[in-house]
């Protein structure tokens, strides 16, 4: 691998690799808005320009590729420091100053290179900017809102359109310093990723109708974690404040969704606020109406109701594609306890969406992300009654006790019929984070927490192992699915097992699962591992 020396600090690098990249594994950094290591390369906004060697011109670093030893780059230089302090001026003298209103204050470039490489008055002497009168607060598509005059005319988004989502809504109009961002005539920028382009945006001048307003950047603690809208198992970093998620940012991983994420998974948060919380442990006592309970006696009906079971006809156990696998696992154990072979899983087929990377993309099906780590834990339709027959047939009608392991299962799950069905068993338990109306009449019902609220692993269409930690503590009285599980499980055989978490059970699950031989929770990489699951896994989408 050719060797490239960078002020002072000589690295290895493979071949081909940008000018811009090696600096950053230099811990140098060039700055730049054009660049973008998934965009072509257009070296229009001049900010990266260095000098190489002993050469008579300074040359723009994400035009060059590193294809031999020996390159000497040089960034911290007088003339290159002197062009990015002009190239800044030329940047902001139309640029408004409106950064207390801007929604990008906090996370913009030309903040940060203003205080980096720029200079703190201004030369230029006349009163009026060039501006875009009626180019404001002008709407691309539903999702995106165009501000012209904070435009740095980078050509990111327009590059976007044209080489990621390859639908070309964007493009360059007039000549100059008219010239200017908009829609071809009678196109809308409405395309599966259009919000990616607000990602990208360095500045201002995109931002999204869903997170507009909403919140200043720096009030919110983000976590990385992983989608839940479809089995692609995007990664993104979730953004909070107070307990409430405020918006969902892809997280780059080029071994699944690279840079990017669809618009509809990042809405997917937004089913916390707009279903009821289950808050509390409920429980209806014969035909009585439910009331609130705590959790030890909550656990014991349902601990006795289980052993009652013995001798006749077995529970059953649903579950759920939006289980995490170590909740999955858990539940086969459950149902292994009492002898049952009934734990069907249940998982909704969804539009496909495809997100793009450099190995050409993956492409999502289902409406939940984890059906794989569901039948990898043991959950499956072959043995035993089948969700199908539970939620459309009479599959609970001789059911002692049916326990659905998420209130939120899907659409089936607000379905006046489907939940007339269910409530036919004689006792049924629902645990989940949403009071839907399948929870409301339950026997039973056991608050647990969302994705944000906990740990675990999901297991995406390419059958990839990804980790998510919890980003913040559930309010009221939640406990995490796993941790509601070993308590049953620690009831039912006391010594075999003990209230745990997340990591404690995937460590179990994994010396007993094949495919996850020798993997630790704590180890498991931020990019994930690529499992080989055996061919008989195979789809358990509804019908």
């Amino acid at each position: 691998m050719p060797k490239v020396t960078i002020d002072g600090r000589t690295i290895e690098v493979e071949a081909g690799t940008n000018l811009i990249e090696a600096a950053k594994h230099a811990g140098v950094q060039i700055p730049h808005y054009c660049y973008h290591p998934r965009l072509s390369i257009v070296g229009q906004c001049r900010m990266c320009l260095v000098k190489i060697g002993d050469g008579p011109k300074l040359t723009a670093a994400c035009t060059v590729k590193i294809e031999k030893d020996g390159m000497e780059v040089h960034v911290d230089d007088p003339d290159v420091k002197a062009t990015q302090n002009g190239m800044m001026e030329f940047l902001l003298i139309n640029h408004p100053l409106d950064c207390p209103i801007c929604d990008q204050a906090g996370e913009c470039g030309l903040q940060d290179y203003s205080f980096k490489h720029g200079q703190a008055f201004s030369r230029f002497r006349f009163e009026d900017k060039r501006t875009y009168p009626g180019r404001e607060r002008i709407p691309l598509g539903p999702n995106v809102m165009l501000n012209m005059n904070r435009c740095i005319q980078c050509t990111r988004c327009i590059r976007f359109t044209q080489e990621i989502s390859k639908t070309s809504e964007l493009s360059f109009f007039e000549r100059g310093w008219r010239t200017e961002i908009g829609n071809f005539p009678g196109k809308e920028l409405d395309n599966p990723l259009s919000t990616c382009v607000v990602d990208i945006c360095p500045v201002g001048a995109l931002t999204s109708t869903q997170f507009r307003f909403a919140e200043r950047v720096w009030y919110l603690d983000k976590d990385p974690s992983l989608c839940t809208g479809c089995d692609v198992g995007c990664n993104i970093t979730l953004e909070h404040r107070g307990g409430k998620i405020r918006r969902y940012k892809p997280r780059i991983n080029p071994e699944v969704n690279d840079h990017w994420m669809c618009d509809f998974g990042r809405t997917t948060f937004q089913r916390y606020s707009a279903l009821p919380r289950l808050a509390a442990p409920r429980f209806r006592p014969d035909a009585e109406e439910a009331s609130p309970t705590n959790w030890e006696d909550a656990i014991q009906v349902i601990v006795d109701r289980l052993s009652l079971a013995n001798g006749g006809p077995p529970p059953v156990f649903l579950g759920s594609g939006k289980l995490t696998t170590e909740e999955a696992w858990l539940l086969v154990k459950l149902a292994e306890t009492v002898g049952s072979p009934h734990r069907p899983l249940w998982v909704e087929t969804g539009p496909e969406r495809t997100i793009p990377n450099p190995h050409g993309g993956v492409s999502g099906h289902d409406a939940a992300p984890n059906r794989r780590g569901a039948e990898l834990a043991g959950l499956h339709n072959g043995t035993g009654i089948s969700a199908k027959e539970l939620l459309y047939g009479d599959g609970a009608d001789d059911c002692p006790l049916l326990l659905v392991a998420d209130s939120d299962f899907g659409d089936a799950a607000h379905d006046p019929q489907v939940i007339e069905r269910l409530r036919r068993a004689r006792f049924l338990v629902v645990m989940g984070w949403a009071d839907t109306p399948l929870a409301q009449v339950a026997d039973v019902a056991l608050p647990t927490a969302t994705h944000a609220e906990k740990d675990g692993t999901f297991i995406n269409v390419q059958d990839r192992l990804q980790r998510f930690d919890k980003a913040f503590p559930p309010r009221g009285d939640v406990l995490s699915a796993v941790e509601v599980l070993t308590e049953l499980l620690s009831a039912l055989r006391p010594g075999d097992w003990q209230p745990g978490e997340a990591a404690a059970v995937f460590d179990r699950m994994a010396q007993e699962l094949e495919p996850l031989s020798g993997m630790t929770f704590r180890h498991i990489p931020a990019p994930g591992v690529q499992l080989q699951l055996n061919a008989s896994l195979t789809p358990t989408a509804a019908e």
